[in-house]
């Protein structure tokens, strides 16, 4: 059976975004923490993409929050989108900063918006933006359990904990 992930539309343009965005989806379930850690590194990755896209200079500091923060970036991206970005961001830092576990709800939520994000990014910067999924929204199914059975995974376990936010799955606007 072929593993169909939620942002297989981006694994031959951008593999490097791909990869992170997998590792996060495999973690959602049993690692929130490192589900919201590789969420926030492929935002930084799709920031500097943007930045080097519309030859946009870097800000006075060379961090994500600043070239998030930035006007011209800002002007480019709009507020939703720049929001986004930077709950993402935060979320990431206080995976790897703070020893409060993250909630399963929180990791599930910054999927979902790093899945609107990519698609967003996949539609703007791709070189095929017909073949991107507009439509789509992040399906927690999708997510893959690598080496593990769903049984071993803990999805029973968990799969209704997620379910029940799937409905929440509605692509947010710009």
């Amino acid at each position: 059976m072929e593993n169909v992930t939620n942002f297989d539309f981006i694994k031959a343009q951008w593999p490097q975004v791909y990869a992170d965005c997998v590792q996060a989806e495999g973690y959602l379930i049993t690692d929130a923490r490192s589900a919201c850690f590789y969420s926030r590194r492929a935002v930084e990755q799709l920031v500097r993409l943007i930045y080097d896209v519309d030859q946009l200079p870097v800000p006075y500091r060379d961090d994500l929050a600043a070239r998030i923060k930035q006007a011209a970036f800002q002007q480019r991206v709009g507020v939703g989108i720049g929001r986004k970005l930077d709950l993402i961001r935060r979320l990431g830092n206080r995976a790897v900063h703070d020893v409060q576990p993250i909630p399963h709800n929180a990791a599930l939520d910054v999927m979902r918006e790093l899945h609107h994000l990519v698609v967003w990014a996949a539609f703007r910067y791709s070189t095929n933006p017909t073949a991107v999924p507009m439509g789509a929204v992040f399906d927690p199914r999708k997510m893959p359990l690598v080496g593990l059975s769903r049984r071993q995974h803990g999805f029973e376990s968990r799969w209704g904990y997620c379910a029940q936010y799937a409905h929440r799955s509605q692509r947010p606007t710009r």
